[in-house]
């Protein structure tokens, strides 16, 4: 009898979706055929119970808790709790406690190799693990922002089987970034932002799988915002049937910087400082929405943000960047770069200029 039983154990934990059905209708059993036999032979009793307490009675005997205020004092009931209680309910109620461990540890190992599927909204996701202290790095840049410290992050590569550290907040999805099934899993129609990393500083390659993965995820949300790193300046024709991509050339800002720095001390730690979440005041940027007013130049706005102390320090207007302001008037879909400790929406900052 042990043996069938616990043959029986091991098809339902195969077969889980069957085994919770038979699991539900042994509880069910146990509990309405124990709460109706309690009722029924306790009738006799010096205290008879109500329904209700037999039903009472029946829940806490099945969990194992039995607080002892109801008991069966006749031979009816006794053999009733003997079969309901003890051989049904206590055998179907502990392996439900058990299927219901085995299903949360999967999930949390499915979570964990990327199996799973994302339910997040408004998130990031960052494609491509080029390595764990380069991921780490932009998970912490990213949730340093108070703007962002409670979004979801979820990460999308490919041969990783799982996930090398535990964060908050922080989810994997394993596949090809190439592949529809993947992001959908990911959550790309609720997604708000995309980080495509690239594959590997030494991958000749990268730029161009890169630039594919843009077009596939542009494809799936038109939407959505998409950061590109691309590692060749070069390369950025590969990125031109993609209108929401902003592409940053890392070895080309970490070149500059570094013949920067070479030339003029001082400009490396500043623009350190400037470009990071991590220290107080930092590159922000807001669209010119509206209109501000008839031949207002940006050398007027500089001054006047300066008053709030706010530093304006250019203008990105068709790809182009002005650095110089004067006699240069503020025109619609301008997008003001300025370093400030908020981020400020248009409206606000006509208000501060008028």
């Amino acid at each position: 009898m042990l043996y069938s039983l616990n043959r029986l154990i091991r098809k339902m934990r195969r077969r889980r979706e069957l085994g919770a059905l038979f699991l539900l209708l042994a509880l069910a059993v146990s509990i309405v055929g124990n709460t109706l036999n309690f009722y029924y032979f306790e009738q006799a009793s010096a205290n008879p119970p109500g329904i209700w307490d037999s039903l009472w009675y029946s829940v806490i005997s099945i969990t194992t808790i039995g607080y002892g205020d109801f008991s069966s004092t006749t031979v009816g009931a006794r053999i009733g709790t003997t079969i309901f209680i003890v051989i049904i309910g206590l055998a179907a109620f502990t392996t439900s406690v058990g299927l219901l461990v085995d299903w949360i540890v999967e999930l949390r190992d499915r979570e964990r190799s990327g199996m799973g599927k994302s339910d997040a909204r408004d998130h990031l996701i960052i494609v491509n693990f080029p390595g764990e202290s380069r991921v780490r790095q932009v998970i912490s840049e990213f949730l340093t922002d108070a703007h962002h410290q409670d979004r979801d992050i979820v990460i999308v590569a490919d041969g990783m089987e799982r996930l090398p550290f535990v964060i908050a907040n922080v989810s994997y999805v394993r596949g090809s970034p190439l592949e529809e099934e993947t992001f959908q899993r990911a959550g790309i129609e609720r997604a708000e932002q995309t980080i495509i990393l690239s594959t590997g500083y030494d991958d000749p390659r990268s730029d161009s799988f890169v630039a594919s993965v843009a077009f596939v995820v542009e494809n799936l949300n038109p939407d959505i915002n998409i950061v590109a790193e691309c590692l060749d300046a070069r390369h950025a024709a590969l990125f031109s049937k993609s209108e929401q991509v902003s592409l940053v050339y890392a070895l080309s800002l970490v070149t500059n910087l570094l013949v920067q720095e070479a030339q003029d001390p001082g400009v490396s730690l500043v623009t350190q400082a400037i470009t990071s979440n991590e220290v107080e005041g930092t590159l922000a940027t807001t669209k010119v929405e509206g209109d501000i007013g008839t031949n207002v130049s940006y050398d007027f706005i500089a001054t006047k943000l300066l008053d709030h102390g706010i530093n304006l320090v250019g203008v990105v207007r068709d790809d182009s960047v002005i650095l110089r302001f004067h006699n240069e008037a503020c025109t619609l879909d301008d997008s003001l770069v300025y370093i400030d400790t908020n981020r400020w929406t248009w409206e606000q900052i006509r208000e501060m200029v008028a």
